[in-house]
């Protein structure tokens, strides 16, 4: 027993006295045995009398009578053992006791805990119970209110956009005045002791205003007036962001408790995430994804509650786009779908309180209790954004009134305007007397003339020696937001219009003009191809202006390269002969690109001479993994070979494996993400110049 660590005593049941002490219990006293004999009462318990809890009666010899108790005089818990023992023919109590002071006082904590826990279980069934956030959100402050005994149980949000923080909520004991409308967009900065000790201590807390704050200071003021002697809040986080917090004012029970107020944030935090994610999605369900104008149900649900006002004066315009199935069918649905932004924009513009698309290309704004001259003023502006800035024709319908609305008259009126409007504008496209493509050239020259444009470079490089061989000059577009667009978010409108030659030559000149500055400074010539579409090639003068173009630089023929897609063998056989036949007599070599694409055509490397065979990436995507791809790549590669005077470029190479099968077929050159992408001509020169330029 002397080895236990456990206190182990043996005494005599009837007289009370210690017949034995083991090691453990002696060192509780820091003595020897001087208590042996000793009634044990006294000695265990402190008192004069046996204890009024003691256990004799119940022990026997055979089991152990288990018990806990707190002992006054070691100030512990221990779990008591007592049983009867026989010591030389008599009876005698054992007890061993096991030091549980560590574990009793977490019991006794999580007893403590146990209220709370009901609460919050309370909560968190109130917050699952009720379909509606916000009568969620109000019974669970009652129930918090309610738990603390305060005046007042809210929550605030904080609005980091505005710097601001609102009362989003509140609960009020009964004869307590509600304070919610008196605390919406404070400023954030009112706070900043707040919002930093929630930072340090997840939680806020003062039970004297006057210890707490200042006198006159902003805080002091928001809460002095509104009957706060003592405060107890906590916060909600959302990815390291304070949310907002929940408090309580002038709580006056359980104020040790504020695990409670600290537990809740993170229930609320999900509700109130669901409150803003419905709210959203409310938002959504009467928002246009596509532009960001309201849709059709928002324009019904504004029209319904109009006429249920007395209006002073309404305008109403209806827009619809002209030939926008056209523009889905030939250029794709995404072209369209920037047409439609390009409009939608503008009427944004025009008429920011109340603008809705209400079908796939029809609009409709309407101007409500304004004066006839400023509606007369937008849609004037509304023209002037048509003829300047609009991607497209649309076709509008206009109606005013004043004094005598009708809403469901006046939107009959503009809507039937707006078809003759439309009727008008077909009309006038077959007798050919629409304006459209004169003002869109204007326009196009105007961009090139602003320095929208710019020229990037892509590098060809020569399969085996990885060395610069050339490049090819593509167009962007970049827009005053910064946005750099790509040739099919414009081209396809510039080609339908037929003024894309005024880009082409605007290409064309910037790389003779390129090719010129790289001259003067002595650097090394490498031959740059330049895109042409099918409609410039065919425009008048185009050779001439060309030809008169390289002169002017005096750019060597062997230098440019003029290339062209498969679709050029639309112009017909003999047509397409002819006129590359008058570009060779002024020293111009053409490049035939996206080779086996859907024009494939094999008449055209029989009959006609191109300088480069573009084999098309489509090809190129799959050859490690497709043996058809390969069979078709390998005799591509043979056939320009046989032909002599044609050099196979791969495009769209973008691993080291394609680049290893190429060289393995003898392709001549490279050209693909592998090797860089289109890139600015400065970017070109810095990351090629030095090796092969300079």
């Amino acid at each position: 027993m002397d080895e236990s660590e456990n206190m182990v005593y043996i005494s005599d049941p009837d007289s009370f006295e210690l017949v034995y002490m083991n090691r453990a219990l002696e060192e509780q006293f820091g003595t020897g045995c001087k208590y042996i004999g000793e009634k044990c009462y006294k000695v265990l318990q402190g008192l004069e009398e046996p204890c009024p809890f003691c256990t004799n009666k119940y022990l026997t010899k055979d089991r152990y009578y288990i018990w806990k108790h707190y002992n006054p005089v070691f100030k512990k818990y221990f779990e008591l053992k007592d049983k009867l023992i026989e010591i030389d023919g008599r009876n005698m109590r054992l007890e061993i006791g096991t030091d549980i002071t560590e574990t009793e006082t977490e019991h006794q904590e999580l007893e403590r805990q146990l209220s709370i826990e009901e609460t919050l279980v309370e909560c968190i069934h109130t917050l699952s119970e009720h379909m509606e956030i916000d009568t969620a959100i109000n019974e669970l402050l009652r129930i918090i209110g309610d738990f603390y005994k305060a005046d007042r149980a809210y929550i605030f949000e904080i609005d980091y956009e505005a710097e601001t923080a609102s009362n989003s909520y509140e609960w009020c004991r009964e004869g307590v005045i509600p304070q919610i409308d008196k605390l919406q967009d404070l400023p954030v900065c009112i706070l900043d002791i707040w919002i930093e000790t929630f930072r340090v201590r997840n939680e806020f807390y003062f039970d004297a205003l006057d210890e707490f704050a200042k006198e006159g200071a902003e805080d002091y003021k928001l809460l002095a007036e509104q009957g706060i002697e003592s405060l107890m809040a906590a916060p909600f986080w959302k990815d390291g962001e304070l949310l907002g917090f929940i408090g309580v004012d002038n709580p006056s029970c359980g104020t040790e408790q504020i695990k409670l107020l600290q537990s809740v944030p993170y229930f609320i935090e999900n509700d109130i995430t669901k409150r803003h994610m419905l709210d959203k999605f409310r938002e959504l369900s009467y928002r246009d994804t596509l532009t960001g104008l309201g849709n059709r149900n928002l324009y019904i649900e504004t029209i319904e509650g109009l006429q249920q006002r007395e209006l002073h004066s309404l305008g109403v315009l209806f827009v619809d786009i002209n030939s926008l199935k056209y523009s889905n069918d030939n250029y794709g649905h995404q072209y369209g779908d920037r047409i439609i932004q390009n409009v939608a924009h503008g009427l944004a513009d025009i008429f920011p309180e109340n603008a809705y698309r209400v079908g796939g290309d029809e609009f409709v704004c309407l101007f409500i209790d304004g004066e006839r001259r400023e509606f007369e003023r937008r849609i004037l502006r509304l023209r002037r954004f048509e003829q300047e800035d609009c991607m497209c024709d649309f076709s509008i319908g206009v109606n005013y009134r004043e004094g005598d609305v009708d809403i469901k008259e006046q939107i009959g009126y503009s809507d039937n305007m707006m078809y003759v409007e439309k009727q008008i504008y077909y009309g006038n496209a077959v007798e050919g007397k629409n304006s459209y493509h004169e003002m869109l050239a204007k326009k196009l020259v105007g961009e090139i003339a602003s320095g929208e444009f710019e020229v990037y470079l892509q590098p060809k490089v020569d399969i085996d020696t990885g060395g610069l061989y050339g490049a090819e000059a593509l167009v962007r577009r970049r827009m005053e937001s910064g946005e750099v667009l790509m040739p099919g978010q414009f081209i396809p409108l510039y080609e339908a219009e037929g003024v894309i030659q005024q880009l082409d030559l605007y290409v064309f000149e910037e790389v003779c003009r390129l090719l010129e500055s790289w001259r003067k400074k002595g650097y090394r010539m490498i031959p740059i191809a330049v895109n042409f579409s099918r409609i410039s090639l065919m425009g008048i003068d185009i050779m001439e202006s060309l030809a008169r173009i390289r002169e002017k630089y005096e750019i060597e023929p062997g230098l440019l390269t003029i290339e062209v897609t498969e679709s050029i063998s639309r112009m017909g056989a003999e047509a397409l002969g002819q006129l590359m036949d008058k570009f060779k007599e002024l020293g111009f070599e053409f490049s035939l690109d996206d080779y086996g694409t859907k024009y494939s055509n094999l008449s055209l490397l029989a009959r006609l001479e191109f300088k480069e065979l573009k084999i098309d990436q489509s090809l190129i995507r799959d050859i490690l993994t497709n043996r058809r791809s390969r069979i078709v790549l390998e005799h591509t590669i043979e056939m320009c070979q046989e032909l002599g005077i044609i050099t196979a470029v791969a495009e769209g190479v973008e691993t080291e494996e394609q680049r290893e099968l190429l060289k393995h077929y003898h392709c001549d050159i490279g050209q693909g993400f592998l090797f860089s992408e289109p890139i600015p001509i400065g970017e070109f020169l810095d990351k090629y110049g030095r090796e092969y330029l300079y």
